[in-house]
């Protein structure tokens, strides 16, 4: 399913960044902190947001809302194939990687496939099957492009509990050096920058889940809501999205905002 929240995607715009996962948490706040003059968004979640939408309606800034279950991944690169075949030649393209999901929190001995198999669909295969979608899609732009996919400290250090999190994030980390390395000779005017960027610990509905739940590291992320030590999701959000307008944005694969 396919809304317009203020005009369609195919005006023209300087800069298309599509976002996913838009639709809340830190998804939602990197649409609130990229509604700004000279982009043109393309949004996809599994739900609505009509708070969100209202407020691209008052920005006037082009944005097009889409509804896609990403834990299909064919279905979500089908999707975003349609949309860049129907869109104008942007000056630059940007896609960037939000959406998550965090269970199954679990012990590595209790794994079943009925939760491992959804997860890594949505947090590892579509976001493998939407970036092939964007570059062979987008090359018929001739512009820069970027990809950013949100990681996680928990891609680069074990969390018990956490085994399918940190495996998917593991793995996505590697995919974005895989990009790298295969677009490393493209000429610049044209060319392919790929990041893995961590956002800290941001307080999103993900946390709530995550100190809902019962692991052994579970009262480090309680204390941290506790003692108001979590990063909020505008915040994050407008860090990320300085971030992307870095001349260097590129040049460190692997990075944590926390860095910057």
């Amino acid at each position: 399913m396919t809304t317009a929240a203020s005009t369609d995607a195919s005006t023209d715009a300087s800069h298309l960044i599509i976002v996913t996962g838009a639709s809340r948490g830190l998804g939602a706040a990197l649409v609130r902190a990229l509604m700004v003059p000279g982009n043109r968004l393309v949004c996809v979640a599994r739900s609505r947001n009509a708070e969100l939408e209202q407020a691209a309606q008052a920005s006037g800034v082009p944005i097009a809302w889409h509804l896609q279950d990403l834990s299909k991944p064919a279905q979500a690169a089908s999707w975003l194939a349609s949309v860049l075949d129907s869109v104008d030649a942007p000056a630059s393209a940007t896609l960037v990687l939000n959406a998550g999901v965090i269970e199954p929190i679990a012990p590595i001995a209790e794994l079943q496939e009925a939760t491992l198999v959804p997860h890594l669909m949505t947090n590892l295969v579509s976001p493998m099957t939407l970036t092939a979608a964007f570059l062979a899609r987008s090359e018929r732009f001739g512009c820069p492009r970027k990809v950013l996919a949100i990681s996680s400290g928990a891609a680069r250090r074990p969390v018990e509990g956490w085994s399918a999190y940190c495996a998917g994030k593991a793995a996505l980390d590697m995919f974005v050096r895989s990009v790298n390395a295969e677009y490393a000779s493209v000429p610049a005017e044209r060319g392919v920058r790929a990041v893995a960027l961590a956002p800290g610990v941001v307080d999103t509905g993900m946390q709530a889940a995550i100190r809902e739940a019962d692991f052994a590291q579970v009262e480090r992320f309680r204390s941290l809501k506790a003692n108001a030590q979590l990063t909020s999701p505008d915040e994050a959000a407008a860090r990320i999205a300085a971030y992307l307008q870095r001349a260097d944005f590129g040049s460190t694969e692997l990075d944590d905002i926390r860095n910057t």
